[in-house]
């Protein structure tokens, strides 16, 4: 049996993390949080993760900075990073997708929107599986 896909939520805002990750759970995702950057880092460093939503600013450090951190470690450059910003700036969603966010999501995050940026991220379909 496959393993559920775990889900990185980091943002200081703690009622929306627990909204996000009940939300995450009942679409059947296991979820870990952090409430600043320094542990974001850390646990992304020491954690299998499938995918990341990272907010902007934080505690500690910006999510840019976790970011840039995250793409140059060997670690955890490959695990696709969702960024969550107030910012309607469409500058500021090219610039994360430069530093190599996969996608850039205004809040508050619509969930929908979220779950199908995940699906995309990680490369899970809609589509049932061909029965051999």
């Amino acid at each position: 049996m496959k393993r559920p896909f775990t889900v990185l939520l980091a943002d200081d805002d703690k009622v929306q993390m627990l909204m996000l990750s009940a939300q995450l759970r009942a679409w059947g995702y296991q979820t870990a949080t952090a409430y600043d950057a320094t542990t974001a880092f850390m646990v992304a460093i020491r954690s299998p993760l499938d995918a990341i939503v990272l907010d902007i600013q934080m505690p500690g450090g910006t999510g840019k900075g976790v970011l840039g951190r995250l793409k140059s470690s060997t670690k955890t450059m490959q695990i696709p990073v969702i960024v969550l910003s107030g910012s309607i700036d469409p500058k500021a969603a090219d610039e994360v997708r430069a530093l190599g966010a996969v996608d850039y999501l205004t809040k508050p995050v619509d969930v929908e929107l979220l779950h199908a940026a995940l699906k995309r991220a990680m490369g899970i379909s809609d589509e049932p599986s061909p029965v051999a």
